[in-house]
């Protein structure tokens, strides 16, 4: 039986591997109906659904198709009862991201609900 932190942890890898390739059906896979993604930009809070994220990834050239190697990275996981937060980063030249990813559990296993970001300059 594996342990919550590595179910989670297994969630985690496949929507930063599935980022890095641009595969936005592995993100799908990754996030619950109806996910967000949330930012700052000029000094306001941003939201965004996640089917028009989806199309933006499937519809631009990924960082492992610009030739960029994969600089992903889990921070942290933490778990509490059904939900999880993780914290990692990846890159995708000029940016680097830095993401904290809510989760929970479902009777299909863990899933993103909802995804807060930083973009900085490599």
């Amino acid at each position: 039986m594996t342990s919550d932190i590595a179910d989670v942890e297994a969630t985690v890898w496949s929507y930063l591997n599935a980022l890095h390739d641009g595969d936005a059906d592995g993100l799908a896979r990754a996030f619950a109906p109806n996910s967000a993604l949330y930012a700052s930009a000029g000094g306001a809070a941003t939201a965004l659904a996640i089917e028009p994220w989806l199309d933006r990834v499937r519809n631009r050239k990924s960082a492992r198709d610009s030739g960029h190697e994969a600089q992903n990275r889990i921070h942290s996981i933490e778990v509490v009862g059904d939900m999880a937060m993780a914290k990692v980063s990846s890159e995708f030249p000029p940016k680097r991201f830095t993401d904290f990813l809510s989760l929970v559990r479902t009777s299909s296993g863990w899933l993103i609900v909802a995804k807060t970001y930083h973009a900085a300059d490599v």
